[in-house]
């Protein structure tokens, strides 16, 4: 009955054995020649489908069964029968007539059966063989898990770019879902197929479902991605629970209101698994629901033209269409708030900064393995609150001036500065702030300290960019490091860093050891309170979009010293949650415009110089 050839004479564990059954010996050789070419190692073995033929598949270890069907008298049912039952994990290859529907539904349920239909082309099933094998030694786990929703499933599958069959039962019913390569091609549920079959699933009310490797049925039935697919199902959904649910008093409308009041989030994350990570992070709050997850910025933007949201969370780094594209699109054709976010690597700075620069609201660093992952998810929940209460149309680009409008680079002086200028800024106030660097003049003697938003690894990056903007050396600051007139300075809002006196210098000091990163949030309060302590009336801060303000202390303190206080105009803000609690209080001097602040800020100088002078005149 058989006949055995060993077509490659080496020995070792990785040779692949496969069984081909009613097949014609030149189909056989020229397998065989095809599937030995590359450093694949295979054994072939040829025989007639019956039920003797199960013992060869047990004694040699087959671990892949290519079954040939001339026509339907020649299909061998109760031996797919037997095998499908006492081999579940065997992969099974079923080539059939075409246009053989009454056949096709003869094939016993197999989670490792594949068909295809003649004529075939060879290299196709060569294709097909190879890519089997190569799995065969790391099937993985298999098992269910009850918590996980089946459209969940689907979008992980889709997401991961995986070939796969779900089956799904309810009661006495049974549908089937086929993804190919990330995509829905077709949906089988009792005589339905396609669009309606994959609905008619999806509203079912309760079920279970497992996955079946590969795709036993070649169709393709539907066309459309499989978000649009998602997003109707759900309405569907809805609609066939509202009917089926008898109507309540006032409860329901309560439920509604909560839901529509929740902040819904477009995700754009290429990784299956960090989406995933996130979305968890952020649904755990309870008040934000995931609107959807794209995979590449392509998707984004095709779901933003479906979907409702307020906020979107892109990856940088993405295939098809990266961050950068994207966030150009998404400004041009539907502004709306976009948190970067990215793993902070010794590259992301730069492309990060460059995607505020094109508008984005805010960036959060992706989850670390090994941290805090409360606290990391406290973190990123309170950013991307704030971030969605963005004012997208306050964004105003900021642009190089031309060459010959810039000033001549300046550097900084020995000189121990006399007044301070501190602005404190979040990412959605960098065009206000490079715009207001920019502006100022040179001849006072004052230090400007920039406290932002960003990670401490970022410091380097973001001093040399705001450097090459304003022609200027911008430093980092840290412990010991001196105030001079003429410096541009810059750090984070919430370090441990405070400003003494010593003799004629103000230098920098740390209350921890600055290595230490974890922040407090009294910090920005400590160095304001240290700032007005050495510079008293000669202190000026200006809060910009997205402002840190602490607890206020730090700001009273700065009025309680003679300091002055200016805000970007509210109007102009595009995160300006920081203005009712420091307007409620008074501590604003003057709210001005971006491009007005400068020139405040001169005029701020040359009235302060006065002041001064006439002191030392007077004493």
């Amino acid at each position: 009955m058989m006949n055995s050839d060993d077509l490659d004479n080496s020995v070792g564990t990785n040779i692949k054995k496969i069984l081909f059954l009613n097949c014609d010996s030149r189909v056989v050789e020229s397998m065989t020649g095809f599937l030995c070419e590359g450093s694949d190692s295979y054994q072939i073995f040829a025989a007639v489908a019956d039920d003797k033929t199960t013992a060869i598949i047990a004694g040699e270890d087959i671990f892949l069964v290519t079954l040939f069907v001339a026509d339907e008298s020649e299909f061998p049912r109760s031996f797919l029968q037997k095998i499908s039952a006492e081999y579940p994990q065997l992969k099974i290859i079923l080539i059939l007539p075409p246009d053989n529907e009454r056949l096709r539904a003869a094939v016993p349920a197999h989670s490792c059966l594949h068909i295809l239909t003649h004529p075939y082309e060879p290299f196709a099933l060569v294709h097909l063989i190879k890519e089997l094998s190569s799995h065969k030694h790391s099937h993985g786990f298999t098992g269910t898990l009850k918590i996980v929703r089946i459209e969940d499933l689907i979008q992980m599958c889709c997401l991961s770019g995986a070939t796969i069959t779900i089956q799904v039962n309810n009661n006495l019913q049974q549908g089937r879902i086929f993804i190919r390569e990330g995509d829905i091609v077709h949906a089988l549920c009792g005589e339905l197929q396609g669009e309606e079959a994959f609905y008619a699933i999806m509203t079912w009310r309760n079920g279970a479902f497992e996955t079946l490797d590969g795709i036993s049925d070649s169709n393709v039935s539907i066309k459309v991605n499989y978000q649009y697919l998602l997003l109707e199902a759900a309405r569907l959904s809805d609609e066939a629970n509202r009917t089926a649910e008898p109507e309540t008093a006032a409860e329901p409308v309560a439920e509604v209101a909560a839901e529509n009041s929740r902040l819904r989030v477009l995700m754009v994350e290429d990784s299956m698994i960090m989406a995933k990570i996130m979305a968890t992070m952020l649904k755990v709050a309870g008040d934000i629901e995931i609107a959807g997850i794209a995979n590449n910025g392509k998707e984004a933007l095709e779901m933003m033209a479906i979907l409702h949201f307020d906020l979107v969370m892109l990856d940088v780094n993405m295939p098809v269409m990266n961050g950068r594209i994207t966030l150009k699109h998404i400004m041009i054709k539907s502004p709306c708030p976009v948190v970067i976010m990215s793993n902070v690597g010794s590259r992301a700075p730069e492309t990060v900064l460059s995607l505020i620069d094109l508008g984005a609201v805010d960036f959060i660093s992706k989850p670390v393995r090994g941290g805090d992952f409360v606290r990391q998810q406290q973190k990123i929940v309170e950013r991307v609150r704030r971030a969605a209460r963005a004012n997208i149309s306050a964004f105003r680009r900021f642009r190089l001036p031309r060459k010959s409008a810039l000033p001549e680079r300046r550097e900084c002086g020995l000189q121990a500065a006399r007044q301070l200028v501190v602005v404190s800024s979040g990412c959605s106030g960098h065009g206000a702030l490079y715009r207001l660097i920019g502006g100022m003049t040179q001849e006072s003697l004052y230090a400007l300290v920039s406290l932002n938003a960003i990670p401490v690894t970022f410091l380097p990056s973001m001093s040399e960019h705001l450097g090459r903007l304003i022609r200027q050396q911008v430093i980092p600051l840290s412990a010991a490091t001196s105030l001079h007139a003429g410096g541009v300075y810059m750090d984070i809002q919430k370090r441990s860093l405070l400003l003494q006196a010593t003799g004629d210098s103000v230098s920098v000091s740390a209350l921890r050891d600055e290595d230490d990163f974890e922040y407090g949030p009294g910090y920005f309060d400590l160095f304001l309170s240290s700032a007005a302590d050495v510079f008293r009336e000669r202190l000026l801060i200006i809060l910009l979009s997205g402002a840190e303000i602490g607890n206020l202390d730090g700001l009273r303190y700065v009025r309680e010293k003679g300091g002055t206080i200016f805000a970007q105009e509210q109007a102009s803000c595009m995160i300006a949650d920081f203005m009712p609690p420091v307007t409620q209080e008074k501590l604003i001097d003057k709210e001005l415009k971006p491009a007005a602040i400068a020139g405040a800020v001169a005029v701020w100088l040359q009235e302060l110089e006065f002041v001064l002078d006439w002191q030392i005149i007077g004493s």
